[in-house]
């Protein structure tokens, strides 16, 4: 038998410095305890990357992989990129901020039902993200390329996809922390060259620069398809159609500091918007991808089904998952109280009513609920989902409102009963009411006075909502587990691109062309069209902000557009509450305070703190301001 080392302390021991650190950086399989076997192959069984094991993964014996052996053998290659993929910090599905929630939380999207008041405050350090373990690894590869067995056009693709994937780890970093170091080689400890490794932050607008260069070599390097889960070169693209809007807010709207390490000079702001105009137009010019439109007579299911859809036209990249082998846990997670799965958990993410009437009515007029007539008086509706009759279909196929179904099951998220005028409400769902002595009873008594899905308790919606976007609506609820679900993520999508290319348009001066893209997105939607004087900087965010609602783009826009602090200033949130009117045998609704404790962004968190103990081991790592 040849004497070779195992692969996990192959990549110990030649992951020995990262920019801040000159410690070991093992890899997280090792990290975490596992045992030594093979750590690239355990993390392509742990990304989701294929839908199963196959003859790829038949690298015998797999727990003795040399360096040589991983760069002549494509299967290992193709192992060693799917941990490089599976290393990508996508806020997807399972994507969790330090407190525990998701990033709508800390936003004006959603609510917590129970620690959302404390636990999504931001104070700079709850997205962190120092990923230069990750730099190292796909610098390696890229070095080692050369070398490989590959073929030329397998070589030429693998590298195009390691530009790709370095680009978006430095994406990750740059818009968390601004200017960061760009390490574009492999770095070797030698025990005398610490100085030498201990590199300085770059500039904010040379970090964006950089990561635009990677994501036009990989559009090149790349072809027009790939297989499934692995970029191509509209992915690129679209990548940096992203990214350059990023840049270009940067320097519009945020200040230089730091001689340039964080901030961008506004004379670069013209330099940005161009580039993401091109980006983004270079995707839709290609033809290769379309608007999901599967289903137009009914604009709210067709909605819905984007996200469920495999076979989607609009999604461009793609993170794939697979029941049993490896699920995720957003079902669990997700669904509303009554309908949650059986290991618990549930009613995570409650939309505000600021989040719900951001949705306009089909004819384009503000999507303010219509709760009270001009005098003040209540409105009755004997069906109450008839108040969300004539919204934007997108609310209610993002959004599970009161009274509307799951899987055939009403959500009644009634918040108390009115009778003879007189108002009651309870803390617990078995609390009953007689109608015939007109009093809470409950022996005799024959209603309910608060739904099962809230109001009352800490476990379910505390806004009178649920999210509805990205959960499977074909999966049992014995699948609503840990691991149980497996809907795929679409981290790009042409939905996105067209915005993209909408604000950038805007921002250069091109008016009409986002005209254009905005309406597209709302054609589908099945809204009113926007005229040309409608065509505003704010009516393009405001398309942004419904047609991304919950896809983690919002806690991102409202940074880059330097408005966080303005929405989110000692800022208390609201709840609609649904009451049953006994005389009138129907609803009415009225609004409250969602929560017990407004949500506050500090305007330090425009930039979140770098871990002391990186600059702890590097000194050259100068700290953001005010932390």
């Amino acid at each position: 038998m040849k004497t070779s080392i195992n692969t996990c302390e192959f990549m110990e021991s030649r992951n020995k410095y990262i920019p801040a650190s000159h410690d070991y950086i093992k890899p997280a399989c090792f990290r975490k305890g596992k045992k030594p076997i093979a750590c690239i192959i355990l993390l392509l069984l742990g990304a989701g990357f294929f839908h199963s094991c196959d003859s790829r993964l038949d690298i015998a014996p797999i727990n003795i992989l040399t360096e040589e052996q991983i760069f002549q053998s494509e299967s290992a290659i193709d192992a060693y990129m799917v941990s490089l993929y599976d290393r990508m910090q996508m806020e997807d599905l399972t994507f969790r901020t330090g407190a525990g929630n998701y990033l709508a939380h800390n936003t004006d999207e959603v609510m917590h039902h129970f620690t959302d008041e404390k636990s999504s405050i931001i104070d700079g350090t709850g997205t962190q993200w120092w990923g230069y373990d990750n730099v190292r690894n796909v610098n390696d590869l890229m070095e080692k390329l050369p070398n490989s067995i590959l073929g030329e056009t397998k070589r030429k693709q693998v590298l195009g996809e390691a530009k790709y994937i370095r680009a978006y780890y430095y994406f990750s970093m740059v818009k968390r922390y601004g200017g960061i170091p760009i390490i574009k080689n492999v770095q070797n400890f030698t025990g005398d060259n610490l100085e030498e490794l201990q590199v300085s932050r770059d500039k904010h607008e040379d970090v964006y620069d950089f990561i635009a260069n990677d994501l036009d070599s990989a559009a090149l390097l790349l072809g027009e398809t790939n297989s499934k889960g692995r970029v191509n070169k509209y992915a690129a693209l679209a990548l940096k159609s992203r990214v350059m809007l990023y840049a270009a807010s940067e320097a519009k709207y945020a200040s230089v500091q730091l001689d340039g390490i964080i901030g961008i000079p506004s004379a670069s702001a013209g330099k940005y918007w161009q580039a993401a105009y091109d980006a983004a137009e270079a995707v839709i010019a290609s033809g290769k991808y379309e608007l999901y439109n599967k289903n137009p007579t009914d604009k709210a299911a067709n909605f819905q089904m984007l996200f469920l859809d495999e076979n989607n036209p609009e999604a461009i990249f793609s993170k794939y998952y697979s029941y049993p082998d490896k699920g995720h846990f957003y079902d669990m997670l997700v669904l509303p109280f009554g309908v949650r799965g059986p290991e618990g958990y549930g009613s995570n993410m409650g939309p505000t009513l600021e989040c719900v009437e951001q949705f306009e009515y089909i004819d384009g007029t503000p999507g303010t609920l219509r709760i009270t007539d001009s005098a003040g008086n209540p409105i009755y509706y004997a069906n109450p989902v008839d108040l969300f009759k004539d919204k934007d279909p997108r609310c209610v196929a993002s959004i599970i409102v009161p009274f509307s179904e799951w899987q055939e099951t009403v959500i009644d998220v009634q918040a108390g009963i009115y009778d003879l005028g007189q108002k009651y409400e309870a803390g617990d769902y078995s609390a009953l009411y007689n109608v015939e002595t007109h009093q809470p009873d409950n022996i005799n008594g024959t209603l309910h006075i608060v739904g099962l899905n809230g109001f009352g308790g800490n476990e379910k919606t505390q806004t009178g909502f649920y999210v509805r976007k990205y959960l499977d609506v074909n999966q049992p609820r014995s699948r609503a587990t840990q691991n149980g679900s497996d809907q795929a993520w679409i981290d790009l999508r042409y939905g996105e691109v067209l915005l993209n290319y909408a604000e950038a348009a805007f921002e250069s001066g091109r008016t009409e062309e986002a005209k254009w893209a905005v309406n597209a997105i709302r054609e589908r939607a099945g809204i009113r069209l926007l005229e040309d004087q409608e065509v505003t900087l704010e009516r393009i965010r405001h398309e942004r902000i419904v047609e991304l609602a919950f896809e983690n783009h919002r806690w991102w826009d409202y940074r880059r557009w330097r408005i966080s602090d303005d929405i989110l200033s000692n800022t208390r949130f609201h709840a609609l509450k649904p009451y049953y009117d006994v005389q009138a045998e129907a609803y009415r609704f009225e609004t409250g305070i969602a929560g017990r404790f407004p949500k506050t962004f500090p305007v330090r968190a425009y930039y979140e703190r770098i871990d002391p103990g990186e600059i702890t081991r590097n000194p050259n790592i100068i700290q953001n301001p005010n932390y």
